[in-house]
């Protein structure tokens, strides 16, 4: 807008110059119009007097004065002539004109010349001659003077409108540059105006908020100090005056500073000038601090103090803003706090301690009346006293598991649980809780479908156990909570990392659901679905917390999703770091450093079972170890005390002296410490708190993965100084899951018991067909002879061969059978279940026959 208004008096300048130098050139055209009219008259009134002065002269007789005159007249019309002819140079017309007018004078002249050099009468006739000659050539410079004055008065015609025009656009101009000035003006002034009425509202404002800010700043209860680079105090709000006593009446900093006695907190020596926050902002330095006292008085009081400096736009000090607050009560808070927080903490620890000598408390008389009343099962019993008896395990397992929960949860609390970071098989985790759960599957008639991912890798790194404790719970739950249907565990590789997998573990059930209204709480601490569910299944509610923080505390997420009457789906997800597999040059060359500079493990097996003797014998030696056999546990004791032994590897139902009874000998009689792991066929939920309470070290189900047992050994065989050789493993094959009530025949849970190595894996088959007919049999006589506990051990010792054939009904069947037996039923329910059994295990024989014969074929 102010362009505009500078730009149109420019154009009204340009404009009035424009028309005025055209007004100008009109006028100096109009002069010069009249000026060859005025020389054309001139020089027609001086040829008239031409004439008449020849004419006087030749009447005069000669008289002189007319010459003179004549003369006179021509020199002037020849010098307005020439004028006339520089004026006409522009119009070719009127100059050729005045060439000819001025040509026609020359010749009047010459004639006139003559008639004034003619003094006799005898040549009167020629004088009049050139007389009449004289006076016709008048008459055409008449006309011709004429023609140039009627040209020139046109042209003025024409010129003088063209002034007038000009005068009148000059009017008009004129009229609008006034009307455009005088708009500009009033425009100015407007814009004046408001400039000064904006600058006026501007200035009200910023008075305003300038009171409104101070208004602000007296109303923080923060003393508040702005200070110039000069070092005065500038402003000061009303907290600064009440915290430091009229410091408003001071003027600089340095008498602030002298004023006030500042020390440090908590230790009352003085503050060092140089780290006070304003003197360090007057230095460019923005600080903070909470260790100021200032001592007023008997006054003490602690303050926080920061100061910042304020530059201008060219970056100057100018100010500096400090604020000052009283802390003195935070101070006193924070301290009562820390002491609360001490006295919590020890009360804490006061609580961990009891939870800890309360569970061994616990545990310590639970663990005698366990096994009391495991030895009492053993003994003869009427049916009212088994049934008791069954009670008190039943209660003293759930009691233990009460109290195993309580102990977990305190852990995580105290934060005590770490995790470990070991190569393990997810796979042959999974298998291996499938084992364990089998019997509480069979006991309630339902189907666990396991469902494992083909593209996991082999194995990776983490903590087994954690996640072994996270999926049983899940399991474990699954089947509690369900009457009929199917449980079913989906574990499933989320994404294709070279370095890491992500791993989905989905727990699905068709039991009696969750309420939506419970599903937010499922994962707190003693709360279930509902009051009916704790009445009637039992539990404490803190195995899905234990769940959720085992799973948060590997970096992982828990989710659920459940509807009433349909089921429920628990959702795991857990990364792990793929196990990095060694290239054979450099895993020989380990080998044969660990042969070389390491000790040889030596192994204990015991193991009453052939064909487990055998697996775990050539297992062992193929995993690069020496192995020993003992084929029940007084015979172990007897090696035990002869030999040394790196390791011991034990089975739990033996005859003479089972595993339970052995690992307590070796601990107690023999005093040793010796790790002990346990091979067990039962794999019940309570089993490896059984074992781990008869002291021994770790729990290991059959069929095991023959990674599982390298894992343990060069766990348990190593000591912390010493180095585990590393031994090459064949990479599992992909174990596709195997329905619970299928009776196919698979050679994958043998092949992956024995490493793959399919010489080994048909001599145990060749052992399991040379065994299994006798003991069919044997079956069959007891089943007439109704000897129940023979029965019992018959199963047992088949249960694991079983599971390594592939016969997953065989295997229910076993579990369900075996159970029943340890209840002490009649042989009259046992019987169909076992005919079925030996029916479906010789159906198996033909397939196994087959596999062994093209296993030798392919050999």
């Amino acid at each position: 807008m102010l362009a505009v208004g500078l730009l149109i008096p420019i154009l009204i300048g340009i404009n009035a110059q424009r028309t005025t130098q055209r007004m100008v050139n009109q006028n100096t055209w109009l002069i010069h119009t009249h000026l060859v009219l005025q020389r054309t008259q001139q020089v027609q009134a001086h040829l008239t007097n031409l004439d008449n002065d020849l004419r006087g002269f030749l009447l005069s007789q000669n008289n002189s004065v007319f010459k003179a005159d004549y003369d006179r007249n021509a020199r002037i019309m020849t010098q307005y002539l020439q004028q006339v002819a520089k004026l006409t140079a522009d119009n070719s017309p009127q100059y050729k004109r005045v060439q000819t007018i001025r040509q026609l004078l020359g010749q009047k002249l010459n004639y006139g010349n003559l008639l004034f050099t003619k003094s006799t009468d005898d040549k009167g006739l020629t004088r009049l001659d050139s007389v009449e000659t004289f006076m016709g050539l008048s008459d055409n410079l008449f006309h011709e003077l004429r023609t140039i004055e009627a040209v020139e008065n046109e042209l003025l015609n024409v010129r003088a409108n063209a002034s007038e025009e000009s005068a009148s656009y000059a009017n008009q101009s004129s009229l609008v540059g006034a009307i455009a000035a005088l708009v500009i003006i009033m425009w100015a002034f407007y814009r004046l105006m408001k400039t000064v009425k904006d600058t006026t509202r501007l200035n009200q404002q910023l008075k305003h908020n300038e009171d409104q800010l101070k208004r602000f700043m007296e109303a923080v209860p923060v003393s508040i100090l702005v200070i110039n680079k000069d070092g005065n105090l500038f402003y000061a709000n009303q907290a600064a005056s009440d915290l430091f006593g009229g410091i408003t009446q001071l003027t600089s900093y340095s008498d602030i500073l002298n004023r006030l006695t500042v020390y440090q907190f908590p230790d009352g020596k003085p503050y060092p000038m140089e780290r006070r926050p304003a003197y360090r902002a007057l230095r460019g330095e923005t600080s903070q601090v909470d260790d100021m006292e200032l001592r007023i008085g008997d006054k003490r009081i602690q303050i926080l103090s920061s100061s910042r400096p304020i530059y201008d736009a060219d970056g100057t000090l100018q100010y500096v803003i400090s604020s000052n607050m009283d802390i003195s009560d935070r101070v006193l808070s924070e301290g009562r706090l820390q002491e609360a927080k001490e006295l919590a903490e020890q009360a804490s620890r006061l609580k961990e301690n009891f939870l800890a000598n309360m569970s061994h408390e616990i545990r310590t008389p639970l663990n005698a009346v366990i096994g009391f009343s495991n030895l009492l099962e053993v003994t003869p019993l009427n049916e009212e006293q088994a049934e008791f008896v069954k009670l008190v395990q039943t209660a003293g397992k759930n009691l233990l598991t009460i109290v195993n929960d309580i102990l977990d949860i305190s852990k995580i609390e105290a934060g005590m649980i770490q995790m470990e970071s070991i190569p393990f098989s997810i796979r042959s985790l999974v298998v291996s809780l499938q084992t364990m759960l089998q019997s509480s599957v069979a006991d309630k008639n339902l189907t666990l479908v396991v469902d494992i991912d083909p593209t996991l890798p082999p194995m990776v790194l983490g903590d087994p156990t954690r996640l072994t404790q996270i999926l049983l719970n899940l399991l474990s739950n699954a089947i509690k909570f369900t009457k009929e249907g199917a449980v079913t565990a989906r574990i499933s590789r989320q994404d294709n990392h070279e370095k890491l997998v992500r791993v989905q573990f989905k727990v699905n059930d068709t039991g009696i659901g969750i309420d939506a209204n419970a599903l937010p709480h499922v994962f707190e601490r003693f709360r279930q679905a509902s009051d009916f569910t704790t009445r009637y299944y039992g539990g404490t509610g803190l195995g899905l917390n234990i769940v959720k923080s085992l799973t948060q505390m590997q970096g992982g997420s828990i989710t659920v999703s459940s509807e009433p009457g349909v089921g429920s789906e628990f959702t795991v997800e857990l990364t792990y770091p793929i196990a990095l597999e060694l290239d054979q040059h450099a895993l020989g060359k380990r080998l044969n450093e660990s042969e070389s500079g390491k000790k040889t493990l030596t192994i204990l097996a015991v193991e009453d079972n052939v064909m487990n003797q055998k697996l775990v014998l050539q297992v062992i030696k193929r995993l690069g170890y020496k192995a020993e056999l003992a084929e029940n546990g007084q015979q172990a004791l007897a090696m035990l005390k002869e030999n040394a032994f790196d390791l011991i590897l034990m089975d739990i139902q033996m005859p003479v002296m089972d595993g339970y009874q052995t690992t307590r000998h070796i601990r107690s009689t023999l005093n040793s410490t010796i790790p002990i792991i346990a091979m067990t066929a039962h794999a019940l939920a309570s089993e490896r708190e059984q074992c781990l309470q008869a002291g021994m070290n770790d729990f290991l189900p059959k069929p095991f993965q023959m990674e599982d047992l390298h894992r343990m050994i060069q766990h348990y065989g190593y000591n912390a100084i010493e180095q585990a050789p590393v031994v090459p493993i064949p990479e599992p094959q992909p174990v596709q899951p195997v329905p619970v009530a299928t009776t196919a025949f698979s050679m994958d849970p043998l092949l992956n018991s024995v490493g793959h190595d399919m010489e080994l894996a048909l001599e145990l088959l060749e052992i399991y067909l040379d065994k299994t007919p006798a003991e069919l049999s044997q079956l069959r006589q007891l089943l007439t002879d109704g000897d129940v506990a023979a029965i019992g051990r018959i199963l047992h010792t088949q249960k694991a061969p079983g599971m390594m054939m592939g016969l997953q009904k065989a295997t229910d069947l076993n579990l369900i059978i075996e159970k029943l037996v340890r209840s002490d039923k009649d042989i009259t329910e046992i019987e169909p279940l076992l005919q079925q059994y030996i029916t479906v295990v010789e159906d198996g024989l033909p397939l196994i026959q087959e596999a062994m014969q093209n296993g030798i074929n392919q050999e």
